[in-house]
């Protein structure tokens, strides 16, 4: 991969060995048809599957790799913000690192398994997700007030495993994951993108926090008030500070603005959040077409209404990073129970579609690179054999069939050996 070799040779204080191996790795996911488990990366590779165990319970900066790799490919020029979002995977095993019950968005349901929590790395102007960093959440910690088994693992120390208090949540160890991304002083953008999951006091103040904005979306029944802009009123006492509740049938006193898409109207405001104890710009986007509307809000009151729709709009490509891994890197096919191989799995999977991304990126905006993983996968692939099907006829051995050389190729990834 040649980005990888220009990240690799951009990487100051790296283990040789491991960044070969990994480079070899991240090939490997992009080619093997199958499962992603040791075994099967063995058959495509020199290395044991006993090596690729071994070598997956050591730890690794996967943020500044993928760091690196985004800083080297993205355009500064180009609008990026960050996205950040959890995902199921599927995994039996009684003695599984992270094993509990989450919610299962596919089949709209809670169901054992792992989850794993994402931040990706978006190019607005592309309208691409990147991988930049991905934790596995913790077991025993709920959305709301259940205890936390353990903290989550972190980008280089995957296999920190503390006691939690009782008060931490599933939020508390996404908050974590995030600080920790931060906390490296490496450039990122200032926006942080989520879902409606996490319209919550504690993660807004928390990003806050760290510092960054936060764009989200809120309950179409959220409780908002107008701020009072009028004069101030004589005598003594405290300013008014609200002008009543913002009732979502009557947007008479929001600002309205027109999008690209005729069908879709925005109507923004400044308002105050009694919920989360801040003043918000809130962006309602209605469809004309069914009077429907979501309810989209920042956290910074410069940021243009229309900025914050795009915003949005473009998290969702963090969902289609979670699909091309699930179905050709093999994201949910981890043949192992640690945490710290199961960190370095989640991460790899993740970083081997991004890098597959990177190296088809566009070079200028309005000129989208049709991107298909099936597609590069086999290229990979039959690029992958022809080398193979080479390195045979440079050694000047025969092809001929029955020979030792043309059985070996045709045995070439095979789960067992023919019978003869």
């Amino acid at each position: 991969m040649r980005l990888w070799n220009s990240v690799h040779a951009r990487l100051s204080g790296a283990n040789p060995a491991q960044h070969r191996f990994l480079g070899h790795l991240l090939a490997l996911l992009l080619l093997i048809p199958g499962r992603a488990t040791f075994r099967n990366l063995s058959r495509y590779s020199p290395y044991h599957e006993k090596t690729f165990s071994r070598w997956f319970r050591r730890e690794f900066d996967w943020v500044t790799v993928n760091h690196e790799a985004i800083q080297q490919t993205v355009p500064p020029d180009h609008e990026q913000v960050l996205a950040f979002d959890p995902s199921f995977v599927p995994k039996s095993g009684k003695q599984t690192y992270g094993l509990d019950r989450f919610w299962n968005s596919t089949h709209s349901r809670v169901e054992k398994g792992l989850e794993i929590n994402t931040l990706a790395w978006i190019d607005v102007t592309t309208n691409t997700a990147y991988h930049l960093s991905t934790a596995q959440t913790p077991a025993g910690a709920t959305g709301t007030t259940a205890a936390t088994a353990a903290t989550a693992t972190t980008a280089t120390t995957a296999t920190t495993a503390t006691t939690a208090t009782t008060e931490e949540t599933r939020v508390d160890a996404y908050l974590c994951h995030l600080r920790q991304v931060v906390e490296r002083q490496l450039p990122l953008p200032p926006y942080l993108v989520v879902d409606g999951f996490f319209g919550k006091q504690k993660f807004i103040d928390g990003v806050r926090a760290l510092p960054m904005h936060l764009i989200g979306k809120l309950r179409t029944d959220a409780n908002l008030r107008y701020l009072y802009i009028g004069p101030r009123r004589p005598g003594p006492g405290a300013p008014k500070r609200y002008d009543g509740k913002v009732h979502w049938d009557d947007l008479s006193r929001f600002a309205r603005l027109a999008t690209d898409d005729p069908r879709y109207v925005l109507y923004h405001a400044d308002v105050n959040s009694a919920c989360f104890r801040r003043n918000l710009r809130v962006v309602v986007v209605v469809d004309t077409r069914t009077q429907h509307y979501a309810i989209l809000f920042s956290t910074d009151l410069a940021l243009s209404p229309l900025k914050i729709y795009q915003y949005y709009c473009a998290r969702f490509q963090i969902e289609f990073l979670f699909r091309d891994a699930k179905q050709f890197t093999g994201l949910t096919a981890c043949q192992a129970r640690t945490a710290i191989q199961l960190h370095n799995h989640f991460n790899a999977s993740l970083t081997a579609v991004s890098f597959a991304k990177l190296e088809t990126h566009p070079t200028a905006p309005g000129a989208p690179v049709p991107f298909s993983m099936a597609s590069l996968k086999r290229r990979y692939f039959n690029q992958h054999l022809l080398d193979r099907i080479l390195d045979y006829l440079a050694s000047g051995l025969s092809l001929e069939k029955f020979s030792p050389a043309y059985e070996a190729l045709c045995n070439y990834g095979i789960i067992s050996e023919p019978a003869t």
